[in-house]
């Protein structure tokens, strides 16, 4: 019976081509456009993410537990004592889920270059496993990146350089107060200027070598202020950091927090991105439950006397109900076929070309992050089952009305209409 039921749907649907097509076109259509614009969200997600957390954020930091949020010089891995960083290290990638870690010092103050001098931030860093965990070195627009070669030289931000009129070469001076409370100074070199887009690293960060920060702040070589760690999936952070959390206290006490909770800005522009499919889906959603509600109806009244004849053959009202939900379901079905197949082209377009949009915008930042000027998309195959699936149940809902209006119908009545 089901098989004939089917038949029955399916013929009945093409009674009127121009009303199922329309209504197929609409819906189609409506569900192409969610693809693309949940393709874009992805995209743009996923880039507000790396963009965020690829210049130093990283997707998780160690710390001591009382670091922040003052971020003090003295409070270092392991107190006044300090940590084996190579253990800790190793420890911190054992994780499977781990892709790299480094070590950090940090520390503030004056960078002076002859008659300019501006207050900046001071990274220490080991250059090649920092490499792992940032892309600061990919962002270079003149000079080179801090190697063992130059203990002396330094990496700043473009527009530190051009508050200190410094280029390639420049020597500086770092002025900062160290830990056991002297004047910590040196000169250095200028070997590379970076550009990020951000503007607290462009505007306020010195770049240079893990040893020669702690020489500046008289730190031991053992004393650490964080493990920066990149994960393989940015969207276990959270989860990661607490098992990181765990594992690590059993060494010495830490605290280990996910970009989510370093970022709460860039965490809740992801949130409202999200929501971003769901109101679209809302809309789409909304006009596919009208046309399948009226093409329907218009489709239970055309066949009134029809539908009579049946139930005085015998077909039960739940049969009637089945048969008017079927053809909801044959025609939000061809509806997402026909809108898969339109916007299959125009993910895979999104993904390797993407949205250039540099002729309309310049440099752009969101919550402080910096956007690519190409926008390219990203799968989200969850969001595209979510939503087919939401239009399924909606044409199904939108088509109970008519269904239970065509099975109210009295046999002697309805086989009396024309």
């Amino acid at each position: 019976m089901s098989r004939h039921l089917l038949q029955i749907a399916w013929r009945n649907l093409w009674r009127n081509p121009r009303r199922t097509l329309i209504t197929v076109a609409a819906i189609a259509l409506g569900y192409a456009m969610l693809l693309v614009f949940a393709c874009l969200l992805a995209g743009l997600r996923s880039q507000m993410t790396e963009n965020g957390t690829q210049f130093g954020l990283c997707h998780m930091q160690v710390h001591a537990p009382d670091y922040s949020p003052d971020r003090s010089i003295y409070k270092t891995l392991g107190g006044q004592e300090g940590v084996d960083v190579a253990k800790l290290l190793a420890t911190v990638t054992a994780d499977a889920r781990v892709r790299a870690a480094a070590p950090r010092v940090y520390g503030y103050g004056l960078v002076s270059q002859a008659y300019h001098s501006a207050g900046a931030e001071i990274l220490g860093v080991v250059p090649g496993q920092e490499q792992q965990v940032s892309a600061l070195h990919t962002r270079l627009v003149q000079g080179s990146y801090l190697s063992e070669q130059t203990p002396k030289g330094v990496v700043i931000g473009d527009k530190l350089a051009n508050t200190l009129k410094a280029t390639v070469g420049s020597e500086i001076i770092l002025m900062t107060q160290a830990v056991d409370g002297s004047m910590g100074n040196d000169l250095y070199t200028v070997i590379g200027i970076v550009h990020t887009g951000q503007e607290a690293i462009d505007r306020g960060r010195v770049l240079m070598s893990l040893p020669a920060s702690q020489e500046l702040l008289n730190l031991a070589p053992t004393r650490i202020h964080e493990v920066g760690v990149l994960l393989f999936d940015a969207g276990e952070a959270t989860t990661v950091a607490r098992a990181l959390e765990a594992q690590v206290s059993k060494i010495l006490p830490v605290r280990v927090r996910a970009w989510p909770e370093l970022s709460p800005e860039l965490a809740e522009y992801v949130r409202l991105n999200q929501s971003g499919t769901a109101v679209l889906a809302f809309i789409v959603f909304l006009v596919a439950m009208i046309g399948v509600t009226n093409t329907m109806l218009m489709a239970v009244f055309e066949r009134t006397r029809e539908l009579g004849v049946l139930m005085a053959l015998g077909m039960r009202p739940a049969l009637v109900v089945g048969l008017v939900l079927i053809e909801a379901g044959s025609l939000v079905v061809a509806s997402l076929i026909f809108g898969g197949t339109l916007g299959t082209p125009l993910l895979w377009y999104l993904q390797i070309h993407g949205l250039d949009l540099r002729r309309f915008i310049g440099e752009l930042s969101i919550v402080g992050v910096s956007v690519d000027p190409i926008w390219y998309g990203r799968q989200d195959f969850a969001a595209y089952g979510r939503t087919a699936l939401g239009l399924t149940v909606a044409a199904l809902f939108s088509a109970l009305y008519p269904a239970v209006r065509a099975s109210r119908f009295r046999p002697v009545e309805a086989m009396k209409r024309v």
